[in-house]
């Protein structure tokens, strides 16, 4: 049986208010992912090319929120730079555990776990001071993944239907079967395997250039082993739905603002309306600087 994380913390903030699985941006099917402040404060988010950036502030504390807008909870395999948070292990979902999201509400992750009492703070700090960077995987610096599993639930044995009788097909379209047509549609999408094939890879080959720009290893900040902190939690049993397959994977990645500057994030954007004024505002004398 699988066991999984709770947070006491957690469960007071998580009152109602909240083959390799495909990366979505921090919020998709009914989950979502924020990286917050030390007071609870979403920091600043922006939305570039389909992916999540966060901005980051050197020494600066964080936490992460992972919410679920669902009726159902489910285990969020949490990963900070490519290292598991509960572990510090290399980031794999099929064999770390995560902590469990309880329906329509959300838990806070705020460091790397040491015990079932405590856990070492998310800090930014340097790429190579980062906790990923002193094990071994600085090429993972910049992001932080939530990989999301549903409970297996029993439900009851159906009631035995009795079967349709089939129908004959006299030749035209529409008096084909629906297995008649999964057939057909079946053949007719294995004839041009090939050619998709070339296509996706010449997809791919046109991209490649697009994900280099956001490689880990452009990152100016990276999360550091911070300091200890009080943050206890329990184990419960929780059996996924599939072991092996997540229902969502989310990605946020952070920098700073000189790093998503380079990636043609405007952080800092300047609004005005109609011309320039020269002498925006009236002073008799210059004051000092502050």
């Amino acid at each position: 049986m699988k066991r999984a994380l709770l947070s006491m913390l957690a469960a007071l903030l998580a009152a109602p208010t909240l083959a390799q699985a495909r990366v979505r941006p921090h919020s998709a099917g009914g989950y979502s992912v924020q990286i917050e402040n030390a007071s609870g404060q979403v920091l600043p988010t922006y939305f570039h090319h389909g992916q999540t950036f966060v901005l980051g502030d050197y020494g600066q504390r964080y936490q992460l929120r992972v919410r679920n807008h669902t009726g159902q909870r489910v285990e969020a395999v949490v990963t900070v730079d490519g290292r598991d948070a509960v572990s510090g292990a290399v980031g794999d979902y099929r064999n770390q555990r995560g902590y469990i999201v309880p329906p329509y509400g959300s838990v806070v992750v705020d460091g790397f776990r040491q015990s079932h009492q405590s856990v070492a703070a998310f800090r930014f700090t340097s790429p190579g001071d980062s906790y990923s960077a002193r094990r071994g995987t600085p090429q993972n610096v910049g992001v932080v993944g939530v990989a999301v599993f549903r409970e297996k639930t029993h439900r009851p044995v159906p009631l035995a239907r009795p079967q349709p009788t089939p129908r004959p097909w006299y030749g035209r379209a529409e008096e084909r079967s629906l297995d008649d047509l999964a057939g057909a549609g079946a053949e007719a999408e294995a004839a041009p395997a090939a050619p998709k094939a070339s296509a996706d890879a010449s997809r791919a080959k046109r991209r490649a250039p697009m994900a280099d720009r956001y490689a880990p290893r452009q990152n100016n900040l990276g999360t550091q082993y911070g300091e200890s902190r009080h943050s206890p939690v329990v184990e419960v049993p929780f059996v996924r739905r599939d072991t092996h397959h997540p229902d969502r994977v989310l990605a946020v990645y952070y920098d700073n603002a000189e790093g998503l500057a380079a990636r043609g994030i405007v952080v800092y954007p300047t609004y005005y309306s109609g011309t320039p004024d020269p002498f925006p505002a009236e002073r008799q004398f210059a004051p000092p600087p502050p």
